[in-house]
């Protein structure tokens, strides 16, 4: 996606090195954030306290507060590269997940997969002192 926003402006703004820094730096940011979101997951599930996912929630804010300031004060192409570069990860997600696996159906969507039917145990028809049955 950042190199499909790199074309794009390309041909709307010219070739400009500040909005391909900027673009460089926010997509670098984002997909640091989203590596601190899923570490910050992961230690909730583990330790069961809210406190990890806050303090990446903060980490995130200022890393990115800090990227954008930078390269606004470098420039306003600069800056405006930083901001599409934020969202270049979003936009990847929802053209995969929401456009390709909803609309083309090329592939199977490894986050929906309710297309096969599910064979459920009836739990209600065991005892305490009955054997459960062998899943292999």
């Amino acid at each position: 996606m950042a190199v499909l926003a790199e074309l794009i402006s390309l041909f709307v703004i010219g070739p400009s090195l500040m909005f391909s820094v900027g673009l460089l730096a926010g997509t670098a940011i984002s997909i640091t954030g989203f590596m601190i979101l899923v570490r910050s997951g992961q230690y909730l599930l583990e330790k069961e306290t809210k406190a990890p996912v806050l303090l990446g929630y903060v980490i995130r804010l200022v890393l990115y507060a800090v990227c954008f300031f930078i390269c606004i004060k470098a420039s306003l192409r600069c800056g405006a590269g930083c901001g599409c570069g934020f969202i270049t990860i979003h936009c990847g997600i929802l053209f995969l997940y929401g456009i390709v696996y909803n609309f083309f159906k090329k592939k199977k969507n490894p986050l929906n997969d309710w297309t096969t039917p599910k064979k459920w145990n009836d739990l209600s028809v065991y005892d305490e002192d009955d054997d459960w049955p062998d899943r292999s």
